[in-house]
């Protein structure tokens, strides 16, 4: 009667091990699915941005055809020279601020992804730790698993993150 009595409780543990590690695992995915979604906005505002530079460029390419059409037909050449190489020279700080600016931010967001990461990669180990300690064989086997799992998740998201920062 003992050993059916210590079989059910074995087997309930089992079953409630399970459920929770099915629990944690429907949290990751939920977690990684709003990661995805946050890496997708990032995507976006990228290009965006980028169309936003293009459409900068070709008003710019515009504006300097224009000014060189003028001095064409004008005898104030020199003064508008002058002008135009300020122009220049101020289009291009514009870009290289535009670009420092873009390079902070998506450091920024890269930074705060990965602290993000790390912290709930922590979290989520110690749980298992605990549970590992607590639980038993089936738990020894799951740890690895698991710890795999959310280094693959990690990596994917940090991959995801170079590709947006550093498009090739």
């Amino acid at each position: 009667m003992d050993k059916l009595v210590q079989k059910r409780n074995a087997q309930g543990m089992i079953d409630a091990n399970t459920a929770a590690d099915a629990a944690k695992m429907e949290m990751l995915q939920r977690q990684v699915a709003e990661y995805e979604l946050l890496l997708q906005e990032m995507r976006k505002v990228n290009i965006k941005t980028v169309e936003n530079m293009e459409q900068m460029q070709r008003a710019i390419e515009a504006s300097f055809r224009k000014i060189e059409e003028f001095q064409v037909g004008n005898d104030a050449y020199a003064a508008t020279e002058s002008l135009l190489a300020d122009m220049k020279k101020q289009m291009e700080e514009s870009f290289r601020r535009s670009d420092d600016f873009f390079h902070k931010e998506c450091v920024k967001v890269y930074r705060n992804v990965q602290a993000s990461t790390t912290e709930e990669l922590n979290k989520q180990t110690d749980v298992l730790t605990a549970k590992q300690q607590e639980g038993g064989k089936r738990q020894n086997m799951l740890f690895p698993v698991a710890v795999i799992t959310m280094l693959l998740v990690a990596a994917d998201i940090l991959i995801h993150l170079f590709n947006i920062v550093l498009p090739f």
